[in-house]
C-alpha cells in the first residue's frame, strides 16, 4: 500500500480538479447553447469571461507544473516545440494581420502547455479512466438534454445566415453541428477505451450514445471516418510492417484525391466515377484559392489567422466563388503550409507524424500497447486523416485539437514508460491491470 501525507492527498485533489475543470471548459464550454451564427464554429468561445477563464486555467497548470517533481516531461519533445514556436512567431510579425497572429501564438501556446499538463494530472491510470467516464457522462446527459428539452437551440433551425443547409442537425450544447460531430467521435473513442479498461456498461453505454447522436449530426466527416479509423487502427496495431504507409502513405494518398481533385481533371474524374462528390461539398474551391496563398508567402507563411477571413480576402472581387469568405482552409495540411510556410510545415510533419510512429515502435518493442495507447493512436489517427478534410491543427479553443495534442503527448510519455510492478508505480503514472509505468 502506498502511504500519502496530508500535503500530497491536497496536491492530488487539486490535480483532479484541475483536470476536471480543463475537461468541462473545452467538452461542456463556458457557454453552453450558444446562438446559432454561421461563424460559430471557427470562432469558439470569445468572450471576456471565456478568456479569464482560460487564462485562470492556464496560471493553473503552470502552478502545477512549478511544484511537480514531472515538469521535465512538459512540452516534450522541447527543443522540436521551441523551434516550433519560434516558427509560429517569425510568421506571425511578418504577417498582414501581425496583432491577430500573435494573439493565436499565445493561445496556442497555452492550449499546448495545458495538454501537455493534462496527462500528468491523474494519480494513476484508474483515476483518469473515472474522471473521463464522469466528464462523458455530464457532457452526452447535457448533450441530449438539449435535444429532448431545448431542441430550438440544441438542433440547428432555419436562420438568416445559414438557411435551412444544417437544418434539423443536432449540435446539442455546443457551437455548431461541426464542433459536436468532432466532440462525439472522440466520446465513442473514449466509450471504447473504457470499455477495454473493464468498465463494460459504461463505455458501452457512452460509445452507443456518442454513436448516435454524431449520426444525428450530419457531420458527414466524423460519421464516415469513425469505422474506417477502428478498422484501420486494428490493422495498424496487428500488422507492424504496415504503419508506416498506412499513417504517411494514407496522408499523402488521401490528401492527393481530396485537394488532387480540385487542381488535376484526372483526379476529380476518378474520384467522380466512384459515385463521390468530388468537390467534398465546395472545399475544392477553397483548395484552388489555396495554391495561391502558399505561391505568396512559402517559406514562413501568412501567420496563423493571418489568410482566411482578412478583410483582403473577404473584399477580393476577382473570385466569383464563396472561397474568399471561408473560415479556414478545411484542410489541416494546408492551413499549416498557408499559416507556417514550408519550415513550419516540416516541423509539423515531424511532431504529429513521424514522431508518433517511433513512439508507437518502442511502445510495441517493450509490450505495452495497452488500451490507453490504443486510445492514444485512434485519436492520433483521425487527426491525420481527419485533418484532410477538417482544419484540426493550431485550433484554439478546440477540444479536437487538444484531443489530438493529448495522444501525441500521451504517446511519448508510454514510449518513455518502464515497467513497474503496481504497488512500486509513483503518484502520477498511469497503470494498465496490474502494471504500472514510470518515466
Amino acid at each position: 500500500m502506498i502511504r500519502t501525507s496530508g500535503m500530497s492527498d491536497i496536491r492530488g485533489f487539486l490535480a483532479a480538479t484541475l483536470f476536471m475543470a480543463q475537461f468541462f471548459y473545452l467538452w461542456v464550454t463556458i457557454e453552453p447553447f450558444p446562438a446559432e451564427t454561421a461563424s460559430a464554429a471557427a470562432e469558439g468561445g470569445s468572450s471576456l469571461f471565456n478568456q479569464v477563464v482560460s487564462l485562470l486555467l492556464f496560471a493553473s497548470a503552470i502552478c502545477y507544473v512549478a511544484l511537480s517533481p514531472l515538469k521535465k516531461l512538459v512540452l516534450q519533445p522541447r527543443p522540436l516545440i521551441v523551434l516550433l514556436v519560434v516558427c509560429i512567431l517569425l510568421a506571425a510579425l511578418f504577417s498582414a494581420e501581425r496583432v491577430e497572429s500573435l494573439k493565436q501564438l499565445i493561445l496556442s501556446c497555452i492550449i499546448m502547455l495545458n495538454a501537455s499538463v493534462f496527462l500528468l494530472l491523474p494519480r494513476s491510470e484508474e483515476q483518469f479512466a473515472k474522471m473521463i467516464m464522469a466528464g462523458l457522462f455530464v457532457m452526452l446527459g447535457l448533450a441530449y438534454f438539449g435535444v429532448m428539452f431545448k431542441p430550438l437551440v440544441a438542433i440547428h433551425q432555419f436562420s438568416s445566415e445559414l438557411g435551412d443547409e444544417q437544418l434539423g442537425n443536432w449540435r446539442g450544447h455546443f457551437a455548431h453541428k461541426n464542433v459536436a460531430s468532432a466532440a462525439m467521435l472522440v466520446s465513442g473513442f473514449f466509450g471504447l477505451y473504457l470499455k477495454d479498461k473493464g468498465y463494460h456498461l459504461a463505455g458501452w453505454l457512452i460509445l452507443v450514445l456518442s454513436v448516435f447522436f454524431l449520426m444525428h449530426t450530419g457531420g458527414k466527416t466524423s460519421t464516415a471516418m469513425f469505422p474506417m479509423i477502428l478498422l484501420i487502427a486494428y490493422v495498424f496495431e496487428k500488422i507492424k510492417w504496415l504503419r508506416v504507409p498506412i499513417a504517411v502513405g494514407g496522408v499523402l494518398t488521401i490528401n492527393f484525391l481530396t485537394v488532387g481533385a480540385a487542381l488535376i481533371p484526372s483526379v476529380y474524374e476518378f474520384i467522380t466515377s466512384l459515385g463521390i462528390d468530388a468537390s467534398f461539398t465546395n472545399r475544392s474551391d477553397i483548395w484552388r484559392l489555396a495554391v495561391g496563398a502558399m505561391a505568396d508567402r512559402p517559406l514562413i507563411g501568412h501567420g496563423l489567422h493571418g489568410y482566411w477571413l482578412t478583410d483582403a480576402l473577404v473584399n477580393n472581387d476577382t473570385v466569383e466563388n464563396w472561397s474568399p469568405r471561408a473560415f479556414n482552409g478545411h484542410n489541416a495540411w494546408v492551413d499549416a503550409l498557408i499559416n507556417l510556410g514550408v519550415v513550419g510545415f516540416l516541423l509539423v510533419f515531424i511532431w504529429i507524424l513521424v514522431l508518433p510512429l517511433l513512439y508507437i515502435r518502442r511502445i510495441s518493442q517493450q509490450n505495452l500497447y495497452t488500451p490507453v495507447v490504443r486510445l492514444y493512436v485512434r485519436i492520433w489517427l483521425y487527426g491525420l486523416f481527419g485533418g484532410a478534410l477538417e482544419s484540426v491543427f493550431f485550433e484554439t479553443g478546440s477540444l479536437l485539437w487538444f484531443s489530438v495534442m493529448m495522444a501525441l503527448f500521451g504517446l511519448r510519455l508510454q514510449a518513455l514508460a518502464v515497467p513497474v510492478p503496481y504497488d512500486d508505480a509513483p503518484p502520477l503514472a498511469f497503470a494498465s491491470g496490474s502494471i504500472g509505468v514510470t518515466r
